[in-house]
């Protein structure tokens, strides 16, 4: 039996047990979208989740106009951690066949699931990947739902080297043949366009008040004026890694 870590408390042990022993494993640990990040977008998830239900993070009634009556918030609990362990736990599991179209993949591996099916509803499933599909950075709409409001602020780091380790590793996947120096450029081409300034795109799909991304934009946009800076960051980030 896995030994819950953190808030994992929060969620059902069976869900835990099957999620870290079936799913998990299903991870690998290159390409900057490993275990160690899906681990890290579970902590983010429940910890948006538990801010919510304890009223920390104000919400409307318009946060949750699209789910279905069974899942609409309640007095004790407005939204259900073990969906948002799940999400969290699925959302990258489509890279291992399509990278681009890896959203809909893992929305495709949740809903063919034999135990997800078993331990929730039609309803819940269908909520889950729909976040999952709306989890992306890139995607230009915003997420339907409150669930894949949360994945997707979860989804954004906010450590600058761990940022930048997991493109410069993208990179070098996609791009075995590239030098170093070569996907150097290339990930402070991404980072800039992703996270610096005012028309970064991933600074839209964070939902929720999180000062530690406020000052991971704020240091990438610093960054985005001064390659050099960058290059002695990222060769900083690099070597602490190695």
């Amino acid at each position: 039996m896995f030994i819950m870590e953190e808030n994992y408390k929060l969620v059902n042990q069976e869900v835990v047990d099957y999620v870290t022993t079936q799913v998990f494993p299903r991870y690998g640990d290159g390409n900057g979208h490993g275990l160690v990040h899906i681990k890290n977008v579970i902590q983010r998830s429940l910890d948006f989740a538990q801010r919510i239900n304890n009223g920390e993070i104000k919400t409307t009634a318009k946060d949750f106009k699209n789910l279905p009556k069974g899942l609409k918030p309640t007095k004790k609990q407005k939204v259900d951690y073990d969906i948002c362990f799940v999400v969290a736990a699925f959302h990258d599991l489509g890279r291992d066949k399509n990278q681009k179209l890896h959203h809909l993949v893992s929305a495709a591996y949740l809903l063919n699931d034999d135990f997800m099916e078993e331990h929730f509803s039609r309803d819940q499933l269908r909520i889950m990947a729909d976040a999952i599909m709306d989890h992306r950075a890139s995607n230009e709409l915003d997420p339907v739902t409150i669930y894949g409001r949360i994945v997707s602020s979860a989804d954004r780091d906010t450590d600058c080297y761990d940022i930048m380790r997991r493109a410069f590793a993208y990179n070098q996947f996609l791009h075995p043949e590239r030098t170093e120096d070569e996907s150097i450029d290339w990930t402070y081409k991404k980072i800039c366009k992703k996270f610096a300034g005012d028309d970064a795109y991933s600074a839209k799909k964070m939902y929720f008040e999180n000062p530690a991304f406020e000052a991971m934009l704020a240091k990438f946009t610093e960054m985005s004026k001064d390659p050099e800076l960058f290059r002695t960051e990222i060769k900083k980030a690099l070597a602490e890694q190695a």
